[in-house]
């Protein structure tokens, strides 16, 4: 440990002397991705990281009618678990590079939005954990009248897989590198105190072969899938405050190819059916909380069906302008490519902190608990995962930020992967304009 530490400090005072800038360690992504965005702030509420900071924020580059706002981050960072192994544990440093561009039109009525961003990793003794990610994407809103906004978006990412996951081994997971196309059509009507929302989407996910460290390559053809779905969401506000509503969700996933030679994949129709509410009370809290029924229908009679509860929710507390605090739950079941288990409830709660020590100063604190519960068996993994971190602008143009995290994992049962823990530190520079 204190060869780590003394690590990361020397990785640190390294950072500080690049030309250029960056940002901490990038959090990833879930795999398939919420159907619909949050719909709970109504402008009564700005937290911490969205209040504007006139002498901080970037101007971006005027293009006549759209704004160009690039970005770079660099900087270094240590793990002290490189290939998050239960012994023999080693550690590396890394260095990053995330570069990245958002363009955003200026008109009065309908909206595009262009993004392209890459996340970058090179680790210095260990060249098989390296990362190149990226992400390309797209949107456009067509307002149609007051009542009426029809949104398209297009995406194709690249991008690694996390160790907080039950699809696959978290050992193999941080060697897991996979391809996303993304196409989504939204219709959003509004009128009076009522809305309806109506989304279609389908992406398509292709999986890498994993190359071990003794040369060993793991093929993922039979997880390379289609998910399509359809969503529907009706709510009324009983207040400008407050709304209920209620949403139902279709979805077909089929795989490009079967498990085995002869053996069935996991194609399935899944439906969810939540009621929750929406609310933004001024100068207190705003969130969603939704709970329902999630089903899953295998095709093939060698996997099990899936039924249970399910739960969405994401709240903010807002003592003072200084703090915000965040409150998220999440429940929804999960494909698994884990020995001969077919799908898990992934269950997730993450609280979070952030507060304005000075302004141009921003403290931040995680703590998060994911347990995956499997389906027909007695296997089961727990996620603890903590961080602490800041960020100090400098000026309009660079600032500073730090990360620090912990994460550990404990299995029941077979075939899950090992149990291991993580220490990661990451110091960034950004430059923007």
């Amino acid at each position: 440990m204190k060869h780590f530490i003394r690590g990361l400090l020397m990785g640190c005072a390294a950072a500080t002397a690049l030309p250029t800038i960056a940002h901490a360690q990038i959090e990833a992504s879930p795999l398939i991705p919420a159907t619909l965005p949050d719909g709970f702030d109504k402008g009564r509420n700005v937290s911490v990281t969205e209040r504007p900071r006139p002498d901080y924020d970037p101007l971006g580059v005027n293009l006549g009618s759209f704004m160009l706002f690039p970005k770079v981050e660099t900087g270094v960072g240590l793990t002290s678990n490189v290939f998050l192994t239960n012994g023999n544990e080693e550690s590396d440093g890394f260095a990053v590079f995330n570069p990245s561009v958002r363009a955003r039109s200026e008109w009065d009525r309908h909206q595009v939005q262009l993004n392209a961003s890459g996340a970058f990793r090179r680790f210095f003794d260990n060249s098989i954990r390296n990362e190149d990610a990226f992400n390309l994407g797209a949107l456009g809103r067509l307002d149609i009248g007051d009542a009426l906004a029809v949104t398209g978006e297009a995406q194709y990412t690249q991008q690694f897989e996390t160790p907080i996951t039950g699809d696959v081994d978290s050992s193999l997971a941080v060697l897991s590198q996979y391809e996303r196309d993304f196409l989504s059509l939204r219709a959003q009507y509004g009128v009076g105190q009522g809305r309806l929302i109506l989304a279609v989407d389908r992406s398509h996910f292709a999986f890498d072969p994993i190359r071990l460290p003794t040369g060993t390559v793991i093929d993922q053809e039979n997880r390379d899938r289609t998910l399509s779905r359809v969503t529907a969401q009706a709510e009324y506000a009983l207040t400008p405050s407050v709304s209920f509503y209620g949403q139902a969700n279709y979805g077909d996933t089929n795989y490009d190819t079967q498990l085995s030679p002869g053996i069935a994949n996991r194609d399935s129709d899944s439906y969810r059916f939540i009621v929750g509410s929406n609310f933004d009370l001024s100068a207190l809290v705003r969130g969603t909380i939704g709970a329902g029924y999630a089903r899953r229908n295998y095709d093939s009679a060698l996997y099990k069906d899936v039924s249970g509860l399910s739960v969405e929710a994401k709240v903010e507390y807002f003592p003072t302008e200084l703090t915000t605090f965040g409150l998220g739950l999440r429940r929804v079941i999960e494909d698994s490519n884990i020995g001969d288990t077919n799908a898990y409830f992934d269950n997730r709660a993450t609280a979070r902190v952030d507060h304005e020590l000075l302004r141009n100063l921003i403290l931040n604190a995680i703590a998060e608990y994911a347990q995956q519960d499997f389906i027909s068996s007695t296997r089961k993994t727990t996620f603890y995962r903590g961080s602490a971190g800041a960020r100090y602008f400098i000026n309009r143009l660079l600032g500073l930020q730090l990360q620090l995290s912990y994460i550990k994992r404990d299995t029941t049962g077979d075939n899950l992967g090992q149990q291991f823990n993580e220490f990661r530190g990451q110091l960034t520079l950004v430059a923007q304009r």
